[in-house]
């Protein structure tokens, strides 16, 4: 292969990848702006999927919507979002503790999320090894007494007698069985479908913008050109 060919495919290879990466960029720039402005985008279909009464305070109401969790302080009447770092989505359960109403869990259709002091400050909580491929599939929630946790899942029912610390599986696990579509895609969009594979694509992303760093560095030595204003 000449010095002619060689150039000519580098070009073209830093083209091509150059229009991927840009319009990665793009995309990936654009909706987090969006996602800043959420008010930019107008109202959205944040429909409540459960609701929870604070024991401690009659007027004080949680609830799950697609977003996260919304609190009440006037028993219904106005809602504002709560501050999470990682907010889960599609809650479906939010359960106060029987005998500490200072601990609250909510559950999402892909996170499981705790609170120890009433719903004031959150943190995601982790199933650990119980949670290794394949990711089980959340299905309902229950808060017992002394702080035990019981989580349903597809795989089977998972039980923590820490809070949340740490889980054991009870009982036997059936087998994963086949997923539905939306499942698949949702798979796929975060990652899950991949398995490990989901930071080798980000870790390609990485390399292909040096890639693209590397080669104009070296179309530009080739070329010799000189820009001046």
């Amino acid at each position: 292969m000449t010095e002619k060919q060689l150039k000519s495919r580098l070009r073209l290879s830093h083209r091509w990848i150059g229009g991927a990466a840009a319009l990665l960029i793009l995309v990936t720039g654009a909706s987090g702006i969006l996602l800043q402005h959420p008010s930019w985008l107008g109202g959205s279909a944040n429909a409540p999927g459960s609701v929870a009464a604070d024991p401690l305070d009659e007027d004080r109401l949680l609830r799950g919507t697609h977003w996260g969790v919304e609190q009440s302080d006037d028993g219904g009447q106005t809602w504002r979002e709560l501050p999470m770092l990682t907010p889960p989505t599609d809650v479906f359960r939010i359960v106060f503790a029987p005998d500490d109403p200072l601990l609250v869990v909510a559950l999402g259709r892909d996170a499981l999320v705790g609170s120890r002091d009433g719903g004031r400050v959150w943190g995601a909580i982790s199933l650990g090894p119980a949670a290794e491929a394949p990711a089980p599939k959340y299905l309902d929630l229950a808060v017992g007494s002394l702080n035990r946790l019981h989580l349903l899942t597809d795989r089977g029912l998972l039980s923590s007698r820490d809070g949340g610390q740490t889980w054991t599986w009870t009982g036997s696990q059936p087998d994963p069985g086949s997923r539905d579509w939306r499942q698949w895609v949702h798979d796929l969009h975060t990652g899950h479908l991949l398995g490990s594979l989901g930071r080798r694509v980000v870790e390609g992303g990485a390399l292909a913008l040096l890639f693209l760093t590397l080669t104009g560095v070296v179309l530009f030595r080739r070329n010799g050109k000189v820009y001046r204003r």
